[in-house]
């Protein structure tokens, strides 16, 4: 049974990581039509859930719920690109615009970081 537990965790872990660095199409058309549909809806409330447990009610509440309406916002405009463009390699590899992919996954709303990295130059002589 524990072994079992340790493959499928193995699995989705490498799953996951590679989901940043490449996707396939039908990915990209999958993340577009449930951020497109799910995005203001998921991401407000969950935005309110963790700004409250990062700074306390008081402050959380409110700050999630402007946050989170811009998130979800924001969220369903990507999910409406990544669908109008999922044919197109944009961005390169299909990479996710927002980490976590899905709006209804587990962590805060934000631009993945596969995307904003910036390429190392190489050092002069």
């Amino acid at each position: 049974m524990l072994f079992v537990v340790g493959i499928s965790l193995a699995i989705a872990a490498d799953v996951g990581g590679e989901e940043l660095a490449t996707s396939t199409p039908g990915q990209k058309a999958l993340r577009g039509a449930a951020n497109l549909s799910l995005g203001l809806v998921v991401d407000w409330p969950k935005t309110i859930y963790y700004e409250a447990k990062k700074q306390g009610p008081l402050v959380g509440i409110p700050a999630g719920f402007l946050a989170g309406f811009g998130l979800g916002l924001m969220r369903t405009a990507v999910g409406a690109y990544e669908l109008l463009t999922f044919p197109l390699e944009l961005p390169d590899h299909y990479k996710p615009i927002l980490t976590p992919p899905f709006p209804f996954e587990q962590g805060q709303t934000r631009v993945s970081p596969a995307l904003i990295e910036r390429p190392k130059e190489p050092a002069k002589p």
